[in-house]
């Protein structure tokens, strides 16, 4: 990810958009009989997809990052109450979650926006 020019951007929308599709299918599947609610660790997968990056720490005092290995794992949500047919789905944190992503993805949207704003100003000597 390194070598791209959107920087962790460009990988927080690719995130976003796997996001928005398994949350727009738990919410699908809320009334199917024993279907599983699942879900990523969103910032968990943008810190494994920084690892490439490295803040500069100018102060002892500065936090260190921690990288963390390992692939992006689904996981599933473990439910508050599970509905009589097994189903986990949780319309009301399904809803929450997909409202949060799809804020996140319109963010990361704007910045990938942005940066090409730039770049066609430096190729056209603005």
């Amino acid at each position: 990810m390194a070598d791209s020019i959107f920087g962790l951007s460009e990988k927080a929308l690719q995130l976003a958009e796997s996001r928005g599709v398994m949350l727009a299918n738990n919410l699908v599947n809320s009334s199917t009989p024993h279907y599983k609610a699942r879900d990523f660790d969103f910032n968990k997968a943008m810190q494994e997809a920084g690892e490439n990056y490295s803040l500069d720490t100018t102060n002892k005092n500065h936090i260190q990052a921690e990288n963390q290995a390992g692939g992006q794992q689904i996981l599933y949500r473990v439910p508050m109450q599970m509905g009589l047919d097994g189903n986990t789905v949780d319309d009301e944190i399904e809803r929450k979650d997909f409202m949060e992503n799809a804020l996140r993805y319109q963010v990361n949207l704007t910045f990938i926006g942005n940066k090409s704003d730039e770049i066609m100003k430096a190729i056209k000597g603005e």
